[in-house]
This record gives structure tokens, sequence and C-alpha cells, in this order.
């Protein structure tokens, strides 16, 4: 783990206008052109998670990361809160952007293993300074966490990946309120989709999946024991990859080689079976997925990509080489194809990668976190 520099608030504005202005692109000039260019937004971070949102309400996209945001366009340095280190890793594993307060100004929602705790950081708006910070939970053990809408009511849930629990957060008259769906089932994995077809949120897990109840608030959630991952990378997808009408599941393997997808069928009774197929068996410590249309074509592709020393560099592959893929199904031969965004440098995909039209020019960009700092995927064009 690089030692982070000693930095002073004072010292944001003049540390990041020289690099931010530059933009420094690391590609290699001998390579193959690829569609993006990387941009260096901090070498220097090593916070594996990350948030992309208009922070300073001026119209512009911004990224937060651990204890700084950075303004667009230029991505001038601001402090957020102090984070410490423990063992090799920040305490702090989830930055999703959340108006918790409900006052005009989008806060940072966070979860820590070490602490085991849920906190939010509060937005001060113009006043500036450091964010107040608010313990919410102690749920236990996380690794991360993400921003779904479980209950379906058109606002975004704060979902962690706890260890030995299943639990989200719905924002509720200024805070944070838990909704447990088990006290004691809940591993190395979690993801959100509509797994039977009901138009119910369901929530999935290394060892299978909840079924929503009618009233995710108060109903209770039905366990389906329908597979096992194994240590499954955090997020798990859910989506009709091969346009058949059911749900399909996509995964890596978080501390080893690999990742997989699991087709879903029907007999003629309508009861569930679910094949296991082999993606991508090359590179190990996939933990951050997302689902996005990355190149605008109407289909949505998984990006995803390795994960700098998820173990300090113990796992099966842990000291290889950083890579970062967009993994397409081709529904004619059945099977995905993989596109690599960016291999060999230092750009890793940390906890979750962000796609987002960050410059607001009509296409996609990847914001990448992780212990060998933040940088932008910015698409050079379509």
């Amino acid at each position: 783990m690089k030692a982070q520099p000693e930095t002073r608030e004072s010292d944001y504005p003049r540390n990041t206008m020289i690099s931010a202005l530059l933009l420094t692109l690391i590609q290699d000039p001998a390579a193959p052109a690829r569609p993006f260019e990387t941009v260096v937004i901090n070498a220097d971070s090593d916070f594996e998670a990350c948030g992309v949102a208009d922070l300073d309400s001026d119209g512009d996209l911004d990224i937060v990361s651990g204890d700084t945001w950075y303004e667009a366009p230029t991505w001038r340095r601001h402090e957020v809160s102090p984070i410490r280190s423990d063992g090799g890793y920040r305490v702090d594993f989830a930055d999703v952007p959340l108006d918790v307060n409900v006052d005009g100004r989008l806060d940072v929602v966070s979860c820590s293993w070490h602490d085991r705790a849920v906190f939010w950081r509060e937005n001060p708006g113009e006043a500036g300074g450091v964010w107040k910070i608010h313990e919410v939970d102690r749920p236990g053990n996380m690794e991360t966490a993400f921003a779904w809408d479980v209950d379906g009511d058109g606002a975004l849930d704060f979902v962690p990946n706890v260890m030995g629990r299943t639990v989200w957060f719905r924002v509720n008259e200024g805070t944070l309120t838990p909704h447990v769906i088990s006290e004691d089932r809940g591993g190395h994995g979690i993801g959100v989709g509509d797994v039977n077809g009901d138009g119910r949120a369901d929530v999935l897990g290394p060892d299978g999946w909840f079924e929503a109840p009618d009233d995710p608030l108060k109903g209770q959630w039905i366990h389906r024991a329908e597979w096992s991952m194994g240590s499954a990378g955090i997020s798990i997808i859910a989506h009709d990859f091969d346009r058949d009408g059911l749900t399909d599941v996509f995964w890596g393997m978080g501390h080893d080689y690999g990742l997989y997808w699991l087709k879903q069928s029907r007999d003629e009774e309508g009861q569930r079976s679910w094949k296991r197929q082999v993606v991508d068996e090359t590179w190990s410590q996939a933990h951050g997925l997302t689902l996005a249309d990355l190149d605008g074509d109407g289909a949505m592709e998984v990006i995803t990509g390795k994960r700098r020393f998820a173990h300090n560099g113990k796992d099966p592959g842990g000291k290889e080489e950083l890579i970062v893929c967009a993994y397409r199904f081709d529904v004619s031969a059945s099977k995905f194809s993989r596109e690599v965004l960016s291999e060999g440098g230092e750009v890793g995909a940390g906890h979750y990668p962000v796609v987002v039209d960050i410059d607001a020019d009509g296409d996609m960009d990847v914001v990448l976190p992780g212990k060998s700092g933040l940088y932008l995927l910015r698409r050079r064009s379509l």
C-alpha cells in the first residue's frame, strides 16, 4: 500500500490544478488505439470506492472518492472528511451519493469492514469545510455497498454487502432506516434484480436469492437456494442477457480467477433451473461489476476489472497485471465476447466502477477507483 502524502485543506487547489489541467494520458503510444483515453484524477489515491454526482449543484458531474471530492471539469480537489488506514485498507468501502437529510444537496453514504458501520457524510454546501459524519447502524463487516431501488418507490436505497446478514437501508426523515431481510444469511456478494419476473426487485447472494414479498418493507423475504457461486465478487448482476425473457445472473470470483454466468431455464411446470457457464478465466479478483450500455447500441454490457491487492496480493493472481474489460453477450453465438478497456497499467476496478456520461458529450465514460489510483476512462468518440 502506497504511503498517502500529508495534505492540508489549503493545499487542495494548488496541488490539484496542475495535474488536473494537464489531464495526463497514460496510454502506451505504441499500443493499438483503444476507444478510451485514460485520465489521471489522482494517482496517489488508495481509496477503493467512488461515486459520481453533482456535489456542488453547478450542473457538472463531480467525483467523490474517500476523503476527497473532485470538482468538474478540472478535478480540483476538496476535502470531505479524514479517513484512516487499517491493515492495508482505507476504512471507506463505499461512496454512494444520496440526499439523506433532504436539503437539496447530495451527501455521501458509506460503510466499513473494520468498524462494521453504516454512516453518511453531510454535504456542507457553499459553506465548505469538513463534511460531518453521522453513524446510522452497525450491521456487521461490510465490503462495499450500492444504490438500488429495492422497494420500487422510485428512490434509490443503500444496499451493503454484510457478512452473515442481509439488510438494506431506506432514506427516511433525514436518516437511513434499516430493513432486515435475513439476520443469519449473507455472504461475499450481493445484487438486486427481478429473478422470477413478477415485477419486484429480489436480492441475490452467493448461495441463492431472496424472493421479494408484496410489501418489501414489512413482508417476509423467502430464500431460494438455487445456486452456489463460492466467494463471488461483491456485485452480482441480474439481467436477461440471451433475451429469452428470463433473468440470468453474472458474477466474478472476488478472490480467485474467473467470471461466470448462470442461464435461467424453465420446464413445462415453470420450475427454474440454472446452467453455469464460463465467461472468462484468464484474470482474478473481479470485485466490482456494473451493468450499463457502454457503447450506445441498446444492449447492456458488464463492465468490470481486477481489484488491486484485494487481500494485499495474497490471492491467486493477486500480483498480476491489472485489467478492465467490458463483456457483451452475442445472442447468435450464445456466448460473451470481451473488450479490453485498459490493461497493464495502474487502472483497476476497485470495489465498483461507475459508468456515466461524465463530460456530457453524449457517450459513456468509466470512473475507476483502487489502491493504485483514481482514474477516468474517457471515451474518445463513438
